[in-house]
């Protein structure tokens, strides 16, 4: 699944009141006027539908960014080198690397730093990235013809350096994990998926990245089974400490199984009970835990949590988590509803929320 690119405006949802004035200004009428016309009321313009951007809300991406956009990589390197998470350091990589074609400057980092496996990590996801983008994110049956041998050239490519990465730094999960994306895209199978599965996992256990990117791996779209995806997220759950990103999975793998159903069975999926049961159990152990962190990395779990919710009907909790979103409205998984303009997909989520809960039903 490739990623989207990053607009480079911010949005804050606050409502759907526009700043224009309602009433249009008339001039001063004749004194003798026998009756004055009523002015009729401006209709308040709708809002811009607010961008799905990993960036926002976060200074630290937005600066790097910024500065990768004019090659400046120095930054970036030093504080990459900083971060105290293979969670942190996966997230900041995934998000920086989000560049539509490819940048000298990524090759000039990588000479630069030769013993370093920052700039090749970065090389190696932001390759991985470049050989989507000329694929596309459609089914297979979509993809253009010609557009085949330069996806998976790139892959390959991208395939080499984060098994470079990978012996450069041998804790880091993180460039095994993102190369879970190239053996889906070769079409390497089950078997080597969990082949490299268990590597990252060595590494860290249930290693975030890595788990997300198994939910696509194992969904039946690239091989696997609805019970190989559900099998896998529970495990993950069981693993995973309160407080920590493995619960999230068992949401994921609802959202996949939702898009895998005929069209008419969507409306019904997330309104059965089981379903809504194990969301949210999930969301107890994670986004709704006193434990759970607010940094960086938890929106794109908060989001994912107020979509399983609005499509549940339980307006109050999708408010909840959209209160502690604020600007940070990540494309997915709200590209769903509205690939082309997943904030809008936001938008009108949480106005249906706001309507629901401000005008309960009558029983």
């Amino acid at each position: 699944m490739p990623l989207y690119t990053i607009p480079a405006t911010r949005f804050i949802v606050t409502g759907l009141e526009s700043p224009v004035s309602l009433f249009a200004r008339k001039k001063a009428a004749p004194a003798r006027a026998a009756a004055r016309t009523p002015v009729p009321a401006a209709s308040p313009a709708e809002p811009p539908p607010p961008p799905a951007d990993y960036n926002v809300g976060d200074p630290v991406a937005l600066r790097l960014r910024d500065a990768l956009a004019v090659g400046a990589w120095q930054d970036a390197q030093d504080f990459l080198e900083s971060v105290r998470t293979w969670r942190q350091r996966s997230h900041y990589v995934t998000v920086l690397a989000n560049i539509k074609g490819r940048p000298d400057w990524i090759d000039q980092w990588v000479a630069a730093r030769p013993d370093s496996s920052i700039p090749v990590l970065f090389s190696g996801v932001h390759r991985k990235n470049w050989a989507w983008e000329a694929r596309g994110g459609g089914r297979a049956s979509t993809v253009k013809e010609d557009s085949w041998p330069v996806f998976q050239a790139r892959l390959v490519q991208a395939d080499r350096e984060l098994a470079r990465a990978a012996a450069l730094d041998p804790g880091d999960p993180t460039p095994i994990a993102s190369s879970l994306w190239v053996a889906m895209g070769l079409s390497l199978g089950q078997a080597e998926i969990r082949r490299r599965f268990a590597a990252a996992d060595q590494r860290e256990h249930v290693n975030n990245a890595a788990c997300v990117a198994m939910i696509q791996a194992t969904a039946r779209k690239w091989g696997g089974s609805h019970d190989a995806m559900f099998e896998f997220a529970r495990w993950a759950g069981r693993e995973s400490p309160e407080g920590t990103p493995g619960h999230k999975l068992i949401a994921l793998a609802h959202i996949e199984r939702w898009l895998d159903a005929p069209r008419e069975e969507r409306v019904k999926y997330f309104l059965e009970p089981r379903v809504q049961a194990e969301v949210r159990a999930a969301a107890d152990r994670s986004v709704r835990s006193p434990l759970y962190p607010s940094d960086a990395t938890a929106w794109q779990e908060r989001n994912v949590f107020a979509f399983c919710f609005s499509l549940m009907h339980d307006y109050s909790a999708a408010l909840g988590q959209m209160d502690l979103i604020g600007s940070r409205i990540t494309p997915s998984p709200w590209q769903y509803q509205n690939g082309k303009q997943p904030g809008k997909a936001y938008l009108a989520a949480r106005q249906r929320a706001l309507q629901a809960v401000s005008s309960p039903r009558v029983p």
